[in-house]
């Protein structure tokens, strides 16, 4: 008996203790500028001490990271670098203390070192920052959107060469087609006139350059190879797909910043960013009805230190879901800290109850009973941790939180559905404007999807009307163009008659006649190697095109101008992201410049060596 009272003497004083240590503990907001400050008038000792106070707050409020800071101390770093070597010194360590693993950091440490010429060090930060661009939520989710751009633009670029490229090919041949069908209507050089203008009908219909291009491809499609075929139908595809994912794309890059995203990261990386609790208590204060906001207005209030508010949120969401499991283990943490350990087990357990399948109830439900002494509970508890989700409990077993137990947080997707949600409601609009939404069937509303389908839809019914009929062709030798109508079907498709009897049958032809056709010969391949020549030279992948190489053509031109919008944008799109990574930005320049210049001379200079096929 005495025992027990001993226990529980020493509990209550434990649990005084607590509370009175967290009423005394300032949150992380109010401590970093007094070490900021103590650290610009020069007292360092003093700035250590605060920097200290701060990291062992975030520990007690189960802190991780202070991204925020830590840029903040690379900047004073960047600063002091040749004015106060002792305050850039101490910046710098502070900065890799507050987040070991901040892209922004690493790519200031890269800057200060590239002007001091030390590229040595400088080229691994610079690429160490790259890798650590892509291991952060916000800024991998804004180097894929902007890297998506860049392949977008690339993609646009690729399909109008493609499709000029079709115009050289087979232009000549449709105008042919388009010659003898108004040739049953028109008489004299009208017919001419208009076959040619049919070639750019939507020019004279007013539409937009765009649906030239699908025009184009809608219309050569049954002259092409079975290759440029496949080639059509996918940059169709691609091309009407496109503007639905740049606008998914821009949704995702301006929902980045709204509150409940970046609430949300704060909770999931356990990260302080300090601007985030004031953002969603304006948010809430407009839409309290959200059980998912209250959970993570309660994370980002544990993290300043405020417990008792933090409580009220999480029992605010369990009143609005009745069997929201993540709130019932985030009330538990907070009893658990009180050391009201048997209070913590019951609120683990209704989390059990309402989610089988939440693996953090039973942890921390075995964290609580080996508090209590039950070993035999906490055994059983982290094996069904294990069974609800194994890959948990090894990362959670590999880098324990700081507060034993772990704390629920929101998943990032079921935060862009809140998002979304808010973004319809007209209180939330009032307060903060329009927010970014998104919705598929309105996007694929615009001109380019709406022109790729079309294109699509007609290249497929003229290819099925016209099959049976067949296409005209142009002598591979002189460029004269013939249909079913000019020759006899059992002769050669790629010669016309005139080539068939001086190169295949080599009868008996005129000297002056076949002088006349070499000549013409020879002007036409010419004019096709130096045509070739000069796209070569503009956009290497274009001559490729032009000779029939498509997938060659078609890869080689995308990479090229992959390489060359990187190189121009570079800085304001993917990798090097922000302002601060000069010298990352000057390494992918330079090394999408390289590239582009090895594209250049891999697809050009054959083109330059061949001879013309005269």
């Amino acid at each position: 008996m005495r025992r027990c009272l001993a226990v529980a003497a020493l509990a209550l004083v434990a649990s005084a203790t607590a509370a009175s240590v967290s009423a005394q503990t300032i949150a992380p907001r109010d401590i970093w500028p007094q070490a900021t400050a103590a650290a610009r008038e020069g007292d360092l000792e003093l700035a250590t001490r605060k920097k200290a106070e701060m990291l062992a707050a975030g520990r007690t409020f189960g802190i991780r990271t202070f991204p925020v800071y830590a840029t903040a101390a690379a900047a004073i770093a960047s600063e002091a670098e040749k004015d106060n070597a002792k305050l850039a010194q101490w910046a710098e360590k502070t900065a890799a203390e507050l987040d070991p693993k901040s892209p922004s950091v690493t790519f200031s440490n890269a800057d200060r070192a590239a002007r001091r010429q030390a590229w040595d060090r400088a080229v691994p930060l610079s690429f160490q920052g790259m890798a650590r661009v892509w291991g952060e939520y916000r800024t991998s989710l804004l180097g894929r959107a902007d890297s998506l751009l860049v392949a977008a633009a690339a993609l646009v670029i690729t399909a109008i060469v493609f499709a000029i490229a079709l115009v050289f090919r087979y232009g000549r041949s449709a105008a042919h087609d388009f010659r003898e069908t108004l040739s049953t209507r028109f008489r004299g050089g009208s017919v001419s006139v208009l076959a040619f203008a049919l070639l750019f009908l939507p020019i004279f219909l007013w539409l937009g350059p765009l649906w030239l291009i699908f025009y184009w491809f809608a219309i050569f499609f049954g002259y092409a190879t079975k290759v440029e075929r496949a080639a059509i139908l996918v940059l169709l595809i691609l091309s009407a797909l496109l503007p639905i994912v740049v606008d998914a794309t821009a949704h995702r890059i301006a929902g980045a910043n709204s509150p409940v995203i970046v609430a949300a990261v704060s909770s999931a990386d356990q990260a302080y960013q300090p601007d985030a609790l004031r953002r969603l208590q304006e948010l809430v204060a407009v839409v309290p009805d959200d059980p998912m906001l209250q959970v993570l207005m309660g994370n980002l209030q544990a993290f300043e230190g405020a417990d008792d508010v933090a409580a009220v949120n999480y029992r605010r969401a369990i009143e609005l879901r009745p069997r929201y499991a993540g709130a019932h283990v985030n009330l538990g943490n907070l009893l658990f800290q009180n050391n009201e350990f048997q209070a913590a087990i019951t609120e683990y357990e209704k989390a059990e109850q309402a989610d089988p399948k939440l693996a953090a109830a039973y942890y921390n439900h075995s964290v609580a009973a080996g508090e209590t002494y039950k070993f035999d509970l906490q055994a059983q508890m982290l094996d069904k941790a294990r069974a609800a989700d194994r890959g948990f409990v090894e990362r959670t077993t590999r880098n324990p939180p700081p507060q034993k137990i772990v704390m629920y947080k929101p998943p990032i997707e079921e935060a862009w559905n809140v998002s979304e949600d808010v973004s319809k409601r007209p209180a939330a609009r009032a307060l903060f404007g329009n927010y970014s939404s998104f919705d598929p069937l309105r996007s694929a509303l615009n001109p380019i999807t709406i022109g790729a389908l079309t294109g699509l839809i007609l290249a497929l019914l003229l290819y099925a009307l016209r099959r049976k009929n067949g296409f005209a062709n142009a002598c591979i030798k002189c460029g004269r163009t013939f249909c079913y109508r000019c020759k006899s079907a059992r002769e050669s498709t790629t010669y016309c008659t005139q080539c068939i009897h001086i190169y295949l049958k080599r009868d008996g032809v005129s000297l002056d006649t076949k002088r006349q056709k070499l000549e013409e010969v020879s002007e036409h391949q010419s004019a096709i190697t130096l045509r070739n020549r000069l796209f070569a030279t503009i956009l290497p992948g274009s001559a490729q095109l032009l000779e029939g190489r498509t997938i060659v053509g078609v890869l080689g031109m995308f990479l090229f101008a992959l390489f060359v919008i990187l190189a121009i944008f570079v800085g304001r799109l993917a990798p090097a992201l922000g302002p601060v990574a000069n010298a990352a930005q000057l390494i992918v320049r330079v090394s999408a410049i390289v590239l582009a210049v090895i594209f250049w001379f891999t697809l050009s200079l054959p083109v330059y060596r061949r001879r013309s096929a005269a």
